[in-house]
């Protein structure tokens, strides 16, 4: 535009210089005219007094050369070329420089904000150029420090396992994390804008937000969200440019879980640990109380008194031993180990208990050279506590099998199957029977004995050692429990 309005003033310059021109050339051409008249009548009077007698010598300026018309007009021709020469010649640069400032500017607006603009002046379009070199920089310094925050805060709640939700005064969501995306089950991008009830419909949640919004005050609850326990903290916006708050979401469900399993691990040790010791209590009143002054009866208690302080050792040690697995603070020393000769050993140490009830202990090998990876005690205590569990379930006159191979599925793992012909376990309670204390039939099995920890450390040893423990059981087939572990 400028550049235009320079040109319109040039050729508004150049117009007025001929207009003048024109002009002065109407003016001369009338000083002309009436030189001429005057210049005639001179010739006229010279002619009559030469005709009388006169001089006929020429008097010194009686003749007067005067300029062409012509002559004139190029003059002011030339001279007005001259001038728009002279004035092209000014403005050029400075048209330059404006050009080099509008596709600056326009740069700018485009969001490349970083421009260096050189004019050969030290004028103040030469000071615009400058400052707007600095401003520019200024900008995209602050630009890309904004967006290198926008970049660390978008990584930052990314990687947040908590769900974070950012809201207007009129609930409508700004910002939605990846975690809250995940435990509300919508896309992120896909809620920002929209009202907060419509992607969360949980009315404790709105009311905690609107009365925080309305009292300016922190709010706290807890949701259950499609079987998901979350702790919410609504924490409104104050002194902030925009009203609205902020809700940080806590997925609590695995803490309720494990504080649930811890309550459900002290009642079940404090029963029992109960049972024995009340036993225990009891048979010592009943001695104190004169008893033992029978030798029959003093001899049956103090049998039943080491039976009951032998089964709390049996608790306490696995009690011990499942914390210290779990905690990884039990050593292990990881080396092949043949299968054939731990399942022997096994056999040879329970075989007086199956020969009570005539249960038939056999080794039936698919492949007797396997050895797997694993620690031998550890082993030792896997194979110990799955043959004793059968044995106890197993009728008189039963079965109880162990196999083992090379796996179906995988072959660098080594697959273990111990087999009973007992009752089996009912479906719902397949997934249960490797926590801690816990037993199908409870009366049942404090009568057998145990302390219900040994199929938990199972689990645990097989896991440790990088392998995986399951149980099926058909019903009226007995059980099957199939221990996988990495073949060495």
């Amino acid at each position: 535009m400028l550049a235009s309005r320079l040109y319109w003033n040039l050729f508004f310059a150049l117009a007025c210089v001929f207009l003048a021109a024109a002009v002065f050339w109407h003016f001369v051409t009338l000083d002309i005219s009436e030189l001429s008249a005057v210049a005639s009548s001179e010739a006229a009077t010279a002619a009559g007094a030469e005709a009388s007698g006169g001089l006929g010598a020429d008097r010194p300026g009686s003749k007067r050369s005067q300029p062409s018309g012509v002559q004139i007009f190029a003059c002011v021709v030339l001279a007005g070329l001259v001038l728009m020469c002279i004035a092209y010649g000014v403005a050029r640069p400075i048209l330059r420089s404006i050009r080099k400032l509008d596709a600056a500017v326009k740069e700018m607006e485009a969001g490349r904000f970083k421009q260096r603009v050189f004019t050969p002046h030290n004028d103040e379009i030469g000071s615009l150029a400058a400052s707007l070199t600095q401003m520019g920089a200024g900008v995209d310094a602050l630009v890309t420090e904004l967006r290198e925050s926008d970049r660390r805060q978008a990584t930052v709640l990314g990687g947040m396992i908590e769900g974070v939700l950012a809201i207007d005064n009129q609930q409508h969501l700004l910002l939605v994390n990846n975690a809250a995306g995940r435990q509300f089950g919508f896309h992120p991008l896909e809620a920002e804008g929209r009202p907060l009830l419509e992607m969360v419909r949980s009315h404790p949640l709105h009311q905690a937000v609107a009365v925080g919004l309305d009292t300016r005050q922190p709010q706290r609850l807890e949701i259950d969200w499609e079987g998901r326990a979350l702790s919410v903290q609504v924490t409104p916006l104050v002194g902030s440019a925009s009203d609205g708050a902020v809700i940080v979401l806590h997925d609590t469900t695995d803490l309720r879980r494990l504080e649930s399993l811890r309550r459900d691990f002290v009642a079940n040790v404090s029963h029992e640990l109960k049972t024995p010791l009340s036993s225990i209590k009891a048979y010592a009143e009943t001695l104190l109380g004169g008893a033992v002054n029978d030798p029959e009866t003093s001899t049956k208690f103090l049998g039943r008194i080491e039976e009951q302080a032998d089964r709390l050792d049996l608790l306490i040690q696995d009690m011990l031993r499942l914390a210290r697995i779990e905690s990884a603070q039990q050593p292990f020393e990881i080396e092949p180990v043949a299968i054939d000769q731990a399942v022997a050993a096994c056999i040879e140490d329970l075989r007086p208990k199956a020969e009570q009830k005539q249960i038939t202990l056999t080794a039936l090998p698919d492949h007797p050279q396997l050895r797997v990876k694993a620690d031998t005690e550890g082993m030792r205590l896997i194979l110990e506590n799955l043959v004793d569990n059968a044995i106890k379930y197993t009728p008189e006159g039963g079965e109880v099998r162990v196999l083992w191979g090379a796996s179906t599925v995988n072959p660098k793992m080594t697959q273990i199957n111990v087999t009973d012909t007992g009752p089996g376990i009912p479906e719902a309670a397949q997934a249960r029977v490797f926590e801690r204390f816990y037993r199908v039939d409870k009366a049942r099995s404090r009568e057998l004995g145990g302390t219900g920890l040994g199929l938990s450390i199972v689990k645990h040893l097989v896991q440790s050692f990088g392998g995986t423990v399951a149980v099926s059981s058909p019903p009226g087939e007995g059980s099957t429990f199939t221990v996988t572990l990495p073949t060495a």
